[in-house]
């Protein structure tokens, strides 16, 4: 399948006409805001239609906040205030493939930068749930600051509590957000960022061959070395946790998988370069 992005694929179903998406492309410009939400603000389209919309292209399914009851191990796993900067809400702990997920619904499911946050932070993945942005706002209200909330077609977008200092701004996004549902990026869209989460991505998968053929070594028992320059990910973690995490797969691959959901927020916060990486973290040696 082709890429497409949230315009298009609004224009493609006949949600926005074509002038609408224009005009809320040259607003998003001024706001920052993603496109969907200028849109809403617009009037151009309902929350609805673009949950619907969001629902369809990522192949995720919606939630219903106001017909749930949240389980409050799920609630309690994140803070109010990192709910309210991106727009999403947990409300459930799942199992799947005998590992525990935590279940979040999200206005915004192409955020992927709170995702990585929220599995390097817990410990668990992420299963997202599309939803509508005031069922969001209404629901941190109603079970992060027990503020009561109408609910119904008629209830008005729920904002959180007024606060001393307000949140960060988010970063700016660009003018229409992509849901990649196929196809790479063309190599002349490449940024310097997006050129280090394929280096990161490219050496994580080298990682997990390597640790699928380091099964025959498992036997030798030895004290944890300090890195060097020509040890890997592996020779890292028994550094940091002793060799016997190399002996408990399941715990050595959850390490392995934050390492590098750390790697890949550093990356996008511009807090890592490719120079470092390939310097410091990159186990091939400089290759690449």
């Amino acid at each position: 399948m082709a890429r497409k992005r949230i315009g298009e694929l609004l224009v493609e179903r006949g949600a926005i006409t074509p002038a609408q998406l224009e005009a809320g492309l040259a607003a998003q410009r001024q706001t920052r805001q993603r496109l969907g939400v200028t849109l809403i603000g617009q009037g151009a389209i309902t929350e609805a239609t673009l949950a619907q919309a969001l629902s369809e292209a990522l192949g995720m399914p919606q939630v219903d906040l106001a017909a749930i009851t949240p389980d409050w191990a799920a609630v309690h796993l994140l803070r109010a205030r990192f709910c309210e900067q991106h727009d999403l809400f947990p409300y459930a702990l799942e199992n799947a493939g005998g590992r525990r997920q935590l279940v979040v619904a999200m206005a915004d499911p192409l955020n992927i930068t709170a995702i990585e946050e929220i599995e390097f932070t817990s410990g668990l993945k992420v299963s997202g749930r599309v939803t509508a942005l005031s069922a969001v706002r209404g629901a941190i209200l109603r079970y992060y600051h027990k503020v009561p909330v109408a609910t119904g077609p008629r209830a008005a977008p729920a904002r959180p509590p007024a606060r001393p200092a307000p949140p960060p701004a988010r970063p700016a996004v660009e003018d229409d957000e992509e849901v990649i549902v196929g196809e790479e990026l063309p190599a002349a869209e490449k940024t310097q960022r997006t050129s280090l989460a394929d280096l990161i991505r490219e050496r994580e998968e080298q990682a997990k061959r390597k640790r699928g053929g380091a099964g025959a070594g498992a036997g030798d028992k030895g004290k944890a070395r300090a890195p060097s320059s020509g040890g890997g990910v592996l020779d890292d973690l028994d550094y940091l946790f002793g060799q016997a995490a190399r002996e408990e797969p399941d715990r050595l691959e959850e390490l392995e998988r934050r390492f590098w959901a750390l790697m890949r927020i550093m990356a996008r916060k511009g807090l890592l370069t490719n120079e470092e990486f390939r310097r410091e973290l990159d186990d091939e040696g400089g290759e690449g």
